[in-house]
């Protein structure tokens, strides 16, 4: 992704985000994911021509799906603006998204998220030990062939005023630079990952707290 279209596609997603919608409609699962081949597709426009003839179940899952890679996209890209990241060069590979200090054990495929439905009650505890989460996303989040088992970096977008409001938060491009060069320059083999079936990962946490502003908080790496 050249800068030039990372701006173009950072402006559409954020356009974009009131009418994504929250819910997907199915599991990620591969029977649906072969109704079109959404990789090949690089505009919501060409999305949803392609999906016309489809259920509506399917269209908002494709919809939401083409939002959510569309967005880890930019967030990779982002983080390789820093100058000890850099991106898998090989894009087929699933293993991993970006390397850390030119250290193939910093390797993380990057995920972004939301604090599952039967975590928010007990948030503060999730954000001081996020470990039974990464469980879950490990385990059930998806079926298939894409549930491939890697070191995984989860940005975990939280909105404490409406949950709908995550869809902003993964487009607040100028404040997650500002964060993932923090986290950038503080990660190390020395964090305190958490350690899953012979994984590690951490969490990015992006909050929108009750009186609009934007905070966010590291686990392993502080």
């Amino acid at each position: 992704m050249t800068q030039r279209q990372y701006e173009q596609l950072a402006a559409d997603l954020q356009s974009l985000a009131r009418i994504i919608p929250l819910n997907w409609g199915g599991i990620q699962n591969d029977g649906t994911d072969k109704q079109i081949n959404m990789f090949q597709i690089h505009s919501f426009e060409e999305l949803e021509r392609q999906t016309a003839t489809l259920s509506e179940n399917s269209k908002n899952y494709f919809r939401r799906r083409w939002f959510l890679w569309k967005s880890a996209q930019c967030d990779e890209y982002i983080f390789c603006m820093n100058n000890n990241v850099s991106p898998n060069p090989n894009f087929k590979d699933q293993s991993y998204d970006i390397e850390f200090n030119n250290n193939s054990a910093l390797r993380f495929d990057v995920k972004g998220t939301v604090v599952p439905r039967n975590f928010r009650a007990n948030i503060n505890e999730v954000i001081e030990d996020p470990s039974g989460m990464i469980k879950f996303f490990y385990d059930e989040q998806s079926k298939g062939v894409r549930n491939n088992h890697q070191n995984r970096l989860f940005i975990v977008h939280h909105s404490y005023r409406a949950q709908e409001r995550e869809m902003y938060l993964r487009c607040h491009w100028e404040y997650k630079k500002m964060v993932y060069r923090e986290y950038s320059t503080r990660i190390s083999l020395n964090a305190n990952f958490v350690n899953y079936q012979n994984t590690k990962s951490d969490v990015v946490f992006i909050f929108e707290n009750l009186d609009k502003t934007i905070s966010h908080s590291f686990f392993a790496v502080r």
